[in-house]
């Protein structure tokens, strides 16, 4: 009889044991096929500093400037008509961070008349999420994308020191394994895309999942730190040439991408790859002497036009899509695939019903530049661009607003002339009436002018000379 009941027993006990392990694959199973957000991903933003979207192969450059990143955009959803909030790196990474317009998030001048610093008061992705468990890191290659402008909130680890190198004013490459351009001491300021991407795998190697890693590379910004000679050699850059300046941007572009490349093979290897979102954007575009200006600063469309690239875990696969979108709509589009509620303030709209084909309401793209408060405007601005300059696209239209002098105000239409060469502005008189008058209601022409609150500490001062934006061109 006990021998019966023991049986008894150890049979119910194998049943409920069987009855629960059933239950938990079920609900793993219902946790992997049904839920379509997956709180616990790994998220990776990439930041591709001065990257235009028309120099990326994938975006249909002819040259391979871009392997790595036209992989991803194979594996995932390429947007071909994102737009910045403006052409200058600190700014438009608060936008890309915030999910907030300049105005909103207040940082709208390297330094000047007006708001010069993130403040902790906005909610970040690194903040939002840090508070939710992620592990947080950023790994920043220039002083412009620093915690001087209040980028380091919500980071566990915000890495932007540099190394140091040995530079003299002699304009000759050094040996060819090296490759860094001697004109002036950035070597403090900036870092090359391979030392980042050291950095981040060590760090990697080490992070506690889910992460939140932030990488951004500055490759393309300037000729001041270039890739090795055998990669500028493949993109035909000599310096005696007339061209130069453009070939070693090409050149820059690749070894960058290259770089990007190793970290997309480490995910793959460690097989992180498909539990993590991915997203790569440029922060902003360059002139390349486009509207007669070879920097940035403007709002033309080959300055804040972005390349946008994002992969989801279980997103489409190799999808174009043509809307307007803007950078501000990362930030929610994390958010809604890591299934979090956004910030009640947030301007940006998710891209996530578009990637899933979702017809949306169209969206306009704003961009500002606040040249006439910012100490850095570079001195040889064409002078009608010495403005506070205000843009909205709305497509086919676009507006760039001369708030000082609106007579030089211009108005493009993208679909017949992209690359913005007939200004409109005279002829249609209606359509400048009614884009000025949805930027008047936005409220975004409302500056709080207030003197600086601190001067410019001289090692800052120094390291932005040294990127070339204090002086004649940034």
């Amino acid at each position: 009889m006990a021998v019966r009941r023991k049986f008894a027993i150890i049979v119910v006990l194998l049943v409920a044991a069987a009855a629960a392990g059933a239950g938990l694959i079920a609900a793993a199973r219902l946790r992997g096929a049904a839920r379509p957000h997956d709180p616990r991903y790994n998220v990776l933003l990439v930041t591709l500093d001065t990257t235009r979207a028309d120099h990326l192969h994938c975006y249909g450059f002819d040259k391979p400037t871009s392997p790595n990143l036209d992989a991803l955009a194979a594996d995932g959803v390429r947007f071909d008509l994102a737009i910045s909030t403006s052409a200058i790196t600190p700014i438009s990474h608060a936008s890309i961070l915030t999910g907030l317009n300049p105005d909103q998030h207040g940082l709208r001048v390297f330094y000047g008349m007006t708001g010069y610093r993130l403040t902790e008061e906005h909610p970040t992705l690194a903040t939002i999420l840090k508070s939710r468990g992620w592990s947080t890191a950023a790994f920043v290659s220039a002083y412009s994308a620093s915690e001087r402008f209040g980028l380091h909130w919500g980071f566990d680890t915000f890495q932007s020191e540099v190394a140091e190198s040995v530079m003299s004013q002699s304009p000759t490459l050094r040996p060819p394994h090296d490759g860094y351009w001697l004109d002036q001491s950035t070597a403090s300021a900036q870092r090359r895309a391979d030392a980042t991407t050291d950095q981040v795998l060590i760090w990697l190697k080490k992070a506690k999942r889910p992460f939140f890693l932030w990488t951004h590379y500055f490759d393309p910004h300037d000729p001041s730190l270039v890739p090795p000679e055998s990669i500028t050699r493949r993109f035909g850059a000599r310096w005696n040439l007339p061209d130069a300046q453009k070939l070693v941007y090409d050149a820059e572009i690749y070894f960058m991408d290259l770089h990007f490349g190793r970290l997309i093979d480490y995910l793959k290897q460690v097989g992180e790859y498909d539990r993590t979102v991915i997203i790569a954007v440029a922060d902003h575009g360059q002139g390349l002497g486009d509207h007669q200006w070879f920097p940035h600063r403007l709002l033309y469309q080959e300055q804040i036009r972005l390349p946008l690239i994002v992969r989801l875990p279980k997103g489409p696969r190799g999808r174009v899509i043509p809307d307007l979108v803007r950078s501000i709509d990362i930030f929610p589009t994390v958010l809604e695939v890591l299934d979090i509620q956004p910030p009640d303030s947030v301007a940006g709209v998710s891209l996530c019903g578009l990637m899933r084909g979702e017809a949306e309401p169209p969206r306009t793209g704003y961009a500002e530049a606040l040249n006439t408060l910012d100490v850095h405007t570079p001195t040889d601005l064409p002078g009608r661009h010495r403005d506070l300059l205000f843009c909205l696209v709305d497509p086919p239209w676009k507006l760039i607003y001369h708030k000082n002098s609106p007579e030089n105000s211009e108005l493009y239409n993208l679909s017949e002339d992209p690359k913005e060469l007939t200004n409109l502005a005279g002829q249609s008189p209606e359509e400048v009436a009614r884009l000025a008058g949805l930027l008047e209601q936005s409220g975004a022409m409302q500056i709080q002018i207030m003197p600086p609150s601190e001067p410019m500490d001289a090692d800052g001062l120094r390291k932005l000379r040294s990127l070339g934006y204090v002086g004649d061109a940034q």
